[in-house]
């Protein structure tokens, strides 16, 4: 076996162009971007621009062509049956609002949400703002002290009053990987309709909508090396055409009068407005990466990682790791006993190492490691052992010199 090469990789991201000596371990708020996502954004401004769906001109119809293939090409990696399947959005965020806002209708005062407590705010707030108009209540499944669902009082948590299941499919904290295809069964055995939140396993491994089994799947073009400001939701078509539109404007409507409104079918229905069509139309390159990509070989990568972090960790005074699930992704959470986390990562930034500290939009979590905050390290596919190495050699160097 050829030994997984993330040296390689870089040479497609002009970041590491500009920043050779610095260590992006900040992955899981936004990744680097590939020179030919760059390259696409700037040949559809220069020789496409135009807006789609609406024009008869070349450069319209060239928009527009590039824009549902896209589309198409989105719905193959996900292995969605229908291309109508992918609405794109803003991003993650913008997906779980269309979801839980299209779903107002059919929650009945006395109906259940069931989410947990690995979930990012994203994949809370839209839930608990459904749960508190229509009446419905909210519960949360716990963890356990690894950092990983605790299933016992999941399934104890699911009835059959349970409407929605809200789930991520890797905690953006703990790098958690949640059991999907489990949790959608028991969902379904009760007549749940289940949304995973996505947006940190793209860059993880590849994704197949149908073995998963879920209604709704949702991610962010730039945590897959895309652009900011797109995002994907995928939907389950005979529940999609049953969602009631979230965002109201132009080029999703068949008819308006003062007496009616006749809406488009999906996807159109939820794309009103001008949608960001020049980050859209980068995403088959995307695809094209992320398709190159031997994940067996980078799991070996990702486990060798793992090694290091978590034989270092136990070497360093004061240092707690947070989290030990037996799978989850490249996302490592630190909390030191005395030092605080922001701290910690200013120094780390001191030395050209991108790291986050805070809370990361995940404060149902916290109180089950008895924490108020951490600092987050997160690789992806071009991040080197020898940084991993590095790291963990100046996080020690750091404490060693507060202490």
């Amino acid at each position: 076996m050829v030994a997984y090469d993330p040296a390689a990789l870089r040479e497609q991201f002009p970041f590491f162009i500009h920043h050779p000596d610095c260590i992006h371990l900040d992955n899981a708020a936004t990744t680097q971007r590939l020179a030919s996502v760059v390259d696409r954004l700037v040949q559809f401004y220069y020789k496409e621009n135009s807006n789609v769906h609406r024009s008869a001109h070349a450069q319209g119809e060239s928009a527009t062509l590039a824009y549902e293939l896209a589309r198409g090409t989105v719905a193959e990696y996900l292995n969605a049956r229908h291309v109508e399947e992918i609405i794109f959005t803003s991003g993650t965020t913008d997906s779980l609002n269309t979801v839980a806002s299209g779903l107002d209708e059919q929650i009945r005062s006395g109906d259940e949400i069931l989410i947990t407590a690995l979930e990012h705010h994203s994949n809370i707030l839209p839930w608990k703002a459904l749960a508190d108009r229509r009446g419905a209540k909210l519960y949360i499944s716990g963890l356990t002290p690894i950092g990983e669902l605790d299933m016992v009082d999941f399934t104890r948590k699911l009835s059959t009053r349970t409407k929605i299941v809200a789930v991520a499919h890797v905690s953006n904290v703990l790098g958690t990987i949640n059991p999907i295809e489990n949790i959608v069964q028991l969902a379904r055995s009760v007549g749940a309709l289940t949304v995973v939140d996505g947006a940190q396993w793209l860059s993880a491994g590849p994704i197949d909508v149908q073995s998963l089994g879920c209604d709704f799947y949702a991610f962010s073009a730039h945590k897959i090396f895309g652009p900011m400001g797109v995002g994907v939701l995928y939907g389950r078509k005979e529940i999609i055409e049953k969602l009631s539109p979230f965002r109201l404007g132009g080029g999703m409507v068949q008819k308006v009068t003062a007496e009616e409104v006749i809406y488009r079918g999906p996807p159109d229905r939820f794309e009103g407005g001008t949608p960001h069509v020049a980050g859209v139309v980068t995403l088959p390159g995307v695809i094209e990466f992320l398709k190159s990509i031997d994940w067996a070989k980078y799991r070996v990568h990702e486990y060798e990682i793992r090694s290091i972090v978590e034989k270092s960790v136990y070497k360093i005074p004061g240092l707690r790791l947070i989290g030990t699930a037996a799978e989850k992704v490249g996302i490592y959470a630190f909390a030191h006993q005395t030092i605080h986390a922001h701290d910690l990562a200013s120094l780390l930034a001191c030395q050209n190492i991108c790291v986050r500290a805070g809370n990361h939009c995940a404060q149902l979590l916290l109180p089950y490691f008895q924490i108020s905050q951490s600092m987050r390290v997160s690789f992806t596919l071009y991040n080197t052992i020898d940084e991993a190495s590095a790291l963990m050699e100046a996080i020690a160097k750091c404490i060693r010199q507060i202490g």
